[in-house]
């Protein structure tokens, strides 16, 4: 992560969890949560978490910034892939009471929202679901709270939403190569579909070190 993210997290196995978590009289409440996602029209995996989230939430807890032929929002998502890393669709920030609690690349269990929330506020940091990896971004430096704010204002400030629609893409429509654009930080481009990544929190499976 570039030197950006001073605690590195790596799911390890489903024996470890975050003890005293079930212990915990935190209960989430499912009108605090609010979700915000950068797509492609193009992407199965979009399509699907565009489903899955308001059929769950409700649409009024959805937001969803299409990149397909909006350069404002490409120009954002190459801001959000310098500061995490991310090069795929979807692309999902999760705002809990006002706190961007987690930010995922792919597909995820809507059903883990609860317990992706949970192990956020427990580390008191955002989660970050990074090409199959799990960082966390702490809030007790001045630099990951900097970093923090950007993502926030990514999210949940500065993206042009889009209508929602129900229909489904035809599979004829032209790949969108005008917004596979570059990464600043490494040069990939941008995927037209992130990976299917299916995140499950039954438990937590996360071992927190140091990183240098």
């Amino acid at each position: 992560m570039k030197g950006r993210i001073s605690i590195f997290a790596l799911i390890v196995g489903f024996l470890i969890i975050f003890p005293a978590v079930s212990a915990s009289n935190w209960k989430f409440d499912k009108s605090s949560v609010h979700f915000y996602m950068y797509g492609l029209a193009t992407c199965p995996h979009c399509r699907h978490m565009k489903e899955l989230i308001p059929a769950e939430y409700g649409y009024g807890s959805f937001t969803y910034y299409e990149l397909l032929n909006n350069k404002h929002n490409d120009a954002l998502f190459r801001n959000l892939s310098s500061l995490t890393g991310i090069t795929g669709v979807p692309a999902i920030g999760i705002v809990y009471n006002g706190t961007l609690v987690a930010v995922i690349e792919g597909e995820y269990n809507v059903s883990a929202t609860p317990e992706i929330v949970k192990a956020a506020l427990k580390n008191n940091g955002t989660l970050l679901f990074v090409g199959g990896r799990t960082y966390i971004l702490p809030h007790n430096s001045t630099e990951s709270m900097r970093v923090y704010r950007e993502l926030y204002y990514i999210f949940v400030k500065a993206g042009e939403p889009a209508a929602l629609t129900t229909s489904t893409p035809s599979s004829s429509t032209p790949s969108p190569s005008g917004s596979s654009s570059s990464t600043p930080s490494s040069g990939k481009k941008k995927g037209i579909c992130g990976p299917a990544i299916i995140i499950g929190f039954s438990v937590i499976p996360l071992l927190i070190r140091r990183r240098r």
